[in-house]
């Protein structure tokens, strides 16, 4: 196993622009650049790697002729240090909003938004512990009221 990276790396293909996406996911989550390859020929980004704190995600440029096509919308759920800070940092960098920071029963802080390519976020912040006993109550009290 590679010690630079954990042990499963997400990766985005854009339809649009993976610059502009490398840029936005700078501003709006605080990703860091490792490193971007271009195609000499076209210009478009073969390869970027960012890091979000302990992780690391790849973004490409959509080229079917290389074989690397966009697959369509994909969801992350990302822990961070203040959900509702991060929250208001990816709103204000122009990302939509789909749900506002809540406490969940889970005992994470969990808002949503969603990128120019469509991707949903969740942004989480753990604000307490739930033990397995306590959880399936709550899960148990949650089936009771749906029926």
């Amino acid at each position: 196993m590679n010690k630079a990276f954990s042990t499963l790396t997400s990766v985005i293909i854009t339809k649009s622009s993976a610059q502009k996406t490398i840029d936005s996911y700078q501003k709006a989550i605080g990703a860091d650049v490792c490193g971007v390859m271009n195609c000499p020929q076209t210009g478009k980004v073969m390869h970027a790697c960012l890091k979000l704190g302990e992780s690391t995600l790849f973004i490409y440029d959509e080229m079917p002729e290389m074989g690397m096509s966009a697959t369509g919308r994909q969801e992350f759920y990302l822990y961070v240090d203040n959900v509702d800070s991060a929250f208001d940092k990816a709103k204000n960098a122009g990302w939509q909003p789909t749900e506002t920071p809540a406490d969940m029963f889970w005992g994470d802080r969990v808002g949503a938004v969603q990128d120019e390519n469509g991707n949903t976020w969740k942004l989480a912040q753990k604000v307490r512990d739930v033990s397995p006993e306590e959880m399936q109550e709550i899960m148990k009290k949650m089936a009771t009221a749906a029926v």
